[in-house]
């Protein structure tokens, strides 16, 4: 009988062992989908601040890519690397006091060249054409007009025209005034049918600026000139219509494209004053990590500032 008993009490006490150990394995799985639940729903507060460190390297470097110069490329991509990493050098001081590693490093840079004229005048290529491709087989960004409104032709009908011809289709943004002189952009689709006009009043200074790659005249919202993604692939960008019989346009513009000045198609000249072509940068990528003692965010940004569809 003590054998039976024995055998009894084993079995008994192994029953209640097992019986610990799926209660515990239950409170385990129970803890883990939870924790995964919350974690989905709130990144928390090591995650916003990591993407706030996103967000400043973004705009360091959306400044830094248009406030570099150089006499060639390489000059200009050293000069940038160096802007990143002094400011990677600044945060790191900062970043220290709240326990996080931080860093931001150059991944990649895309040539292209700048191209514009600083100083009033007409709009005519280097060589007095009132009808010259600015830029061929290309995408634009940050590109800009300051006229003035003195010197347009009065009305759309053959006013000065900016095109973007992707060799399938065509679409135009004329500049001229209204019957109230004030500043028009009215734009026409690859059918030639006029989408809509933007005007505003150009104040004192008799001026407006046209910014078409970000979709705005004299800073007022123009979404007429939201067309670039009815544009596929690149596009040759072409002013129509400078002089006809006398100005056109006067003022000053400026744009940067994406193919560097060795394979870059313009009217504009390197060597000359207005219109004028120098390398730049189109676009960087950067390479972003924060670590602190709970998290580690890593990612990969691109910055085009001025780019079309960019709202950065």
């Amino acid at each position: 009988m003590a054998d039976v008993d024995d055998r009894g009490q084993l079995l008994l006490v192994g029953a209640l062992t097992l019986a610990v150990m799926l209660v515990a394995l239950a409170v385990l799985l129970n803890a883990a989908i939870y924790t995964g639940n919350v974690a989905t729903r709130d990144a928390g507060t090591g995650a916003g601040e990591a993407i706030e460190y996103e967000g400043e390297a973004r705009t360091m470097a959306q400044a830094s890519i248009d406030g570099v110069d150089g006499d060639s490329y390489a000059e200009i991509r050293g000069n940038f690397t160096d802007s990143v990493d002094g400011w990677d050098d600044l945060v790191h001081t900062h970043s220290a006091a709240s326990l996080a590693a931080t860093n931001v490093t150059t991944a990649d840079m895309t040539n292209g060249s700048r191209i514009g004229q600083d100083t009033d005048r007409n709009f005519t290529d280097d060589n007095g054409n009132s009808t010259w491709t600015v830029a061929e087989d290309s995408h634009a960004r940050a590109f800009r007009l300051n006229v003035t409104q003195g010197d347009l032709a009065s009305g759309a009908s053959d006013a000065f025209q900016v095109t973007f011809n992707d060799s399938t289709d065509e679409w135009g943004v004329y500049v001229h005034t209204n019957s109230d002189d004030n500043v028009s952009v009215t734009v026409e689709n690859e059918t030639d049918t006029e989408v809509g006009s933007c005007t505003v009043d150009p104040g004192d200074d008799d001026r407006a600026v046209i910014d078409i790659t970000d979709g705005t005249v004299a800073g007022q919202d123009c979404p007429e000139l939201r067309f670039f993604e009815n544009l596929s692939g690149t596009y040759t960008v072409g002013y129509v219509d400078t002089l006809d019989g006398g100005e056109q346009v006067n003022g000053t513009y400026s744009l940067v494209v994406d193919q560097p000045e060795g394979s870059l198609v313009t009217g504009a000249d390197e060597d000359a004053g207005a219109p004028a072509v120098s390398p730049a940068l189109y676009s960087a990528n950067l390479s972003v990590t924060y670590r602190s003692s709970d998290l580690l965010y890593k990612s990969e940004i691109r910055v085009a500032p001025g780019e079309a569809g960019d709202d950065d």
